[in-house]
């Protein structure tokens, strides 16, 4: 296993020796596996015995080395405490032939020198040639002595001691110079945040183990390799790392599965998005041992600022990615060390895990295969039913009147961080709703058979078991405060017909204050459509309701209805104008620069916007659910409002004269019977 030198990975001294201690006990076993119970004791002789061995590993590494010309080029650097892209000049020499091949990326072995200059004579620039023109940028800057490059070029020929680098390149977008640059920069950006994370886990597991005095619990201290990019003279550019020597592991992918029994890579995972205050979360866990490479970060793109932000990554899946590893992940003594908060799972999933014996293509393709239309048009036709409340650890009795709850009227509902129908704009304060979130897009999952508790059927609709987990997922988001939830469960208790969403629950008409209930519920958070929608139900039903407190309630929701509809207009007219004047002052600004950008420019244009809701809510976000039949517009609204308000004062009048002259009939009959 590759030992990690301080110059290239900046360990702590703490995980310097913890690392550095299990690679030798590795290297000391015959068989290269680690040192176990009898094992022959450490001594001199042994470990310059594992030395050597190291060291003709590497020359096999090195034996079929072919070398292209060496060249000068950029090494970039990512600043994880800075944001920023450090810069220095280095000799390279790549491989003529790749040494391995992925799906989408194949390896070539490297050299890398750095290009230290301590000689004392005058700088001249290198001409055009083999290293470029004028140094390292090609203009002449920074200019590079004789010196330097007669060392550089010394180094090269020191295989020994030479870091074995693995250059990475893209097989189908390696010669779009801006695409695959913005690729190996993303990579960078990935290790490094993780190398960061790691480092605080470390620091976290053992402040914890100390202060409990329970020990480690298992958990073991962890690292990440360090990325970097190689950027040619000609502009094509290289993602480099270290090579490392032994078996490497799969322990998580980043659709959603957990590999094996290890209990720290699964811990970390978790640790880092709830570090992040849920707002990324560190996936696709491998290497060798403790020592990771290549992970995958799910993020928020509007939750962060940098380097990190403008990362167009393919494999950020942000919030369905979060809900994959929540789904599939289950609490372990490691997460219990470090007092991380469980996440809810419905009593039929507790016991469930990935198939035993599946590979890691199987279980991706298992995360993310969408179902035949064939299929969704079987749906009606399953042959079970799930009563709605019959479903375990689901309590419709915590949504019960609702006639107790007032809708939140427009303005406070913007100031709120509301959009006008109560659904979150992801500021700050709207992280809270990202579990909530989460539990929602579960449900979506299995209503979309994306996600199943049957190990020998893979594919199609959910049987009955996951749409009872799928109803447990909404009615815990509902509970968090979800509108979106809300909506969607008080359909499932109406009723009324849901062929879309969990066609399988049924209700009875016992249901229909719980659905008002959570329209109410829905309501107060700002949500407009549960507020035309509640009132609706109320009017529509038999006998209409004439109690004037009930009444007041309706023409209270049918008024905040039509606020949030005239606010809602004024918001998209006035993003309407704010666009039109982007669209113009860009257009100005191209007009006055007058440059031609290239054709690579051109062509990655539509890939920098980025999907910012498609990554950070669920796949169901702003559906309504049927409740949008509701019929009212603001102007209806606030007719039909004024008539109730007229037929409460009416109702509360007459019960008022009813009660008076009660008390006079009353009056007059104790004064006959006294007389």
């Amino acid at each position: 296993m590759f030992v990690p030198g301080r110059e290239i990975f900046r360990l702590s001294e703490e995980t310097q020796a913890t690392v550095r201690a299990s690679s030798v006990e590795e290297l000391m076993s015959p068989a290269g596996g680690s040192r176990g119970f009898g094992a022959p004791k450490l001594t001199h002789e042994r470990i310059l015995e594992a030395a050597h061995r190291t060291r003709a590993r590497i020359r096999e590494q090195w034996a079929d080395f072919s070398g292209q010309p060496p060249l000068i080029a950029k090494k970039v650097c990512y600043d994880v405490m800075h944001d920023c892209w450090v810069r220095e000049p280095v000799m390279i020499q790549l491989d003529e032939r790749p040494f391995g091949c992925g799906a989408m990326r194949e390896c070539f072995r490297m050299k890398e020198v750095k290009m230290e200059d301590d000689s004392q004579e005058e700088a001249h620039p290198i001409g055009a040639g083999k290293f470029g023109q004028g140094g390292v940028d090609g203009g002449g800057k920074a200019p590079l002595s004789f010196f330097a490059l007669a060392r550089g070029l010394m180094e090269l020929q020191h295989h020994e001691r030479r870091t074995i680098w693995v250059a990475k390149r893209s097989m189908s977008d390696f010669k779009r110079k801006i695409l695959h640059r913005r690729a190996c920069e993303a990579d960078a950006v990935y290790q490094t945040m993780a190398k960061h994370y790691a480092e605080m886990f470390n620091q976290e597991v053992h402040r914890r183990a100390d202060e409990s005095g329970l020990g480690r619990c298992g958990a073991h201290d962890i690292d990440f390799l360090l990325t970097h990019v190689v950027e040619l003279p000609d502009g094509f550019t290289y993602g480099a790392e270290s090579y490392v020597l032994g078996h490497y592991q799969k322990h998580n992918t980043n659709g959603g599965y957990t590999i094996g029994i290890r209990k720290t890579p699964q811990a970390f995972s978790y640790f880092t998005f709830i570090r992040s205050n849920r707002r990324l979360m560190i996936v696709d866990i491998q290497g060798v041992g403790d020592l990771y490479t290549d992970p995958v970060i799910h993020f928020l793109p509007s939750h962060f600022t940098g380097s990190l932000a403008k990362v167009d990554g393919e494999m950020n899946s942000g919030l369905r990615g979060f809900s994959l590893f929540l789904w599939s992940h289950r609490p372990n003594d490691v997460d219990r060390l470090l007092d991380l908060p469980t996440f809810l799972l419905a009593p039929h999933e507790e016991a469930h895990f990935a198939p035993a014996g599946s590979t890691v293509s199987e279980l991706h393709t298992m995360a993310t295969q969408t179902k035949s239309r064939e299929a969704i048009e079987r749906r009606e036709g399953d042959g079970f039913t799930v009563h709605l409340d019959e479903v375990p650890g689901v309590r419709l009795a915590d949504w019960c009147d609702w006639r107790t709850r007032l809708p939140m009227e427009a303005a406070s509902s913007h100031a709120a961080g509301g959009d006008g129908t109560g659904r979150s704009r992801w500021n700050s304060s709207d992280l809270e709703l990202v579990e909530a979130e989460c539990h929602m897009e579960i449900a979506v999952m299995y209503n979309q058979g994306r996600i199943t508790l049957r190990a020998d059927e893979p594919r199609g609709d959910p049987d009955k078991k996951e749409v009872e987990a799928a109803v447990f997922h909404l009615a815990e988001a509902a509970r968090q405060d979800l509108p979106d939830a809300l909506l969607a469960l008080a359909r499932l208790a109406s009723g009324r017909e849901h062929t879309e969403f969990l066609p399988q629950v049924v209700s009875t008409t016992e249901h229909m204050e719980t659905s008002m209930a959570l329209l109410a519920h829905a309501a107060s958070l700002g949500s407009a459509v549960a507020m035309g929608a509640l009132a609706r139900l109320v009017l529509d039903a038999e006998p209409c309701s004439k109690v004037p407190s009930e009444l007041r309630c309706v023409a209270l929701h049918l008024e905040a209805f039509a606020a949030a509809e005239v606010h809602d207009t004024e918001v998209k007219l006035a993003k309407a104008r704010e666009k039109l004047a982007e669209v113009e002052q860009r257009a100005l600004e191209r007009e006055a620069s007058n440059e031609e950008e290239e054709e690579d420019e051109d062509e990655d244009e539509d890939e920098d916007e980025l999907d910012y809701e498609e990554n950070e809510h669920h796949s169901m976000f702003r559906q309504t659910f049927g409740w949008e039949d509701h019929g009212w517009n603001a102007p209806a609204a606030l007719l039909r409002a004024a008539e109730l308000w007229e037929g409460a004062s009416g109702e509360a009048e007459g019960e008022a004269q009813g009660l008076e002259d009660g008390e006079a009939d009353g009056a007059a009959s104790e004064a006959a019977e006294r007389a």
